[in-house]
């Protein structure tokens, strides 16, 4: 009885370790997303755009990027449901909202802590 204990015991262990594991390993990537929508949606948009890769960057010059993000509302909730991660990248899936209530939803995919590619739709304007 002693030895089953310890077995469903160690069992528990390795179960609660590899679920904190998956959440350390996939926290940096939501921070990552979930800064770029607040600091996109709030009118900081060069920080916005120092998170993207350099090539994304070349996509979206400041001019553009702030054109496309000029009029949306501030997002104040930002969550994730989906995260899916590889060795050569994160996809991210989830919802932001605003505090009128409007919703987008979010599709991220982030390689090496830089967004690679970006959906926010519908984008929620003021």
């Amino acid at each position: 009885m002693r030895t089953f204990v310890i077995v469903i015991l160690a069992l528990s262990a390795i179960g609660v370790g590899g679920i904190a594991a998956v959440m350390y390993l996939t926290a940096g990537p939501g921070v990552l997303a979930r800064q770029f929508v607040v600091l996109s949606s709030t009118g900081n948009y060069d920080a916005a755009r120092a998170l993207l890769h350099p090539q994304l960057q070349k996509d979206f010059p400041p001019e553009l990027f702030e054109e496309r993000f000029a009029r949306v509302a501030p997002y104040t909730e930002v969550s994730f449901a989906s995260v899916e991660t590889t060795e050569a990248h994160t996809r991210l899936q989830g919802r932001a909202t605003t505090a009128s209530g409007c919703a987008s939803g979010l599709a991220f995919e982030l390689r090496e802590g830089q967004i690679t590619a970006f959906e926010i739709n519908p984008l929620c304007t003021e």
